[in-house]
């Protein structure tokens, strides 16, 4: 089943959405579909999978207050 959507583009978007479609002899349409099925398959990189905390531990970031840990509350919220 297919559900009808609109959504703006930017005009260099359009632009580059209508050159493709053109080159392989499709509609805008598929084109689109097939960007958004690749898309979502990777959509751990879209939305950060979630380890967001994990991200912040490969900074490996070092210093910073030596009682951050006992006094996290007072640091965060003042």
């Amino acid at each position: 089943m297919m559900l009808r959507t609109q959504i703006y583009l930017p005009e260099e978007y359009h632009h580059e959405l209508a050159i493709i479609a053109r080159n392989l002899g499709v509609p805008k349409a598929v084109v689109i579909r097939k960007i958004l099925k690749k898309a979502l398959k990777n959509k751990e990189e879209l939305t950060g999978g979630g380890n967001d905390l994990l991200a912040l531990s490969k900074l490996k970031i070092k210093g910073g207050p030596k009682d951050l840990s006992a006094k996290l509350d007072s640091y965060l919220y003042g």
